[in-house]
């Protein structure tokens, strides 16, 4: 898929998602540090709107953000990153693509992980896993992996968890689907 099919891709994919009313969920805190600070700082702006730099300065803000909050910023980063191949905000895509770089399997999931990413349209997971492709083909020394032996390595967790995610999400859904019919009978 070339640059343009694949921005067409994602920005089609997310397109449903509406821009939070909070970027973080606040309960239970009861301090705010300077990561959180940045993740607060995406509160009210489009991400359409957002650049290297922004993402550069708050980078473990991605960390920080509620669930919808990072499912309806995530798509500035993919795409910023089709867009400059060479200067896209690594510090804040390293910052995610550390929760999907685990071993794959449910075992290994965590509220960071499932919080996240459990529950997205098969058209988000699809994107997701096209940019996994683009990114690691495309994209000099993106990502590694804390726990790689060589290139590639986290880009095959990443992309075998998103795809488990996107299997259970389905399953979910059939569960769901059987459950509410029996329910109406």
């Amino acid at each position: 898929m070339d640059e343009m099919g694949l921005i067409k891709k994602i920005e089609a994919a997310f397109a449903h998602r509406q821009m939070p009313a909070e970027v973080v969920n606040m309960e239970g805190r009861y301090q705010i540090d300077s990561d959180v600070d940045d993740a607060l700082w995406f509160q009210g702006r489009d991400w359409r709107g957002l650049t290297r730099d922004d993402w550069e300065k708050r980078h473990w803000g991605v960390i920080f953000l509620s669930p919808h909050a990072f499912a309806y910023y995530l798509p500035s980063m993919l795409i910023l990153a089709i867009r400059d191949p060479q200067h896209y905000p690594d510090l804040a895509i390293q910052s995610f693509m550390m929760i999907l770089d685990r071993s794959p399997g449910e075992a290994n999931w965590d509220p960071p992980l499932t919080d996240r990413f459990l529950g997205w349209s098969t058209e988000e997971y699809e994107a997701m896993k096209d940019w996994l492709l683009f990114a690691c083909e495309n994209i000099p020394g993106i990502f590694y992996g804390a726990a790689a032996s060589g290139p590639g390595d986290g880009f095959g967790r990443a992309f075998d968890t998103i795809d488990l995610l996107q299997k259970e999400t389905e399953s979910q859904r059939m569960i769901d689907e059987e459950s509410s019919g029996a329910d109406s009978k």
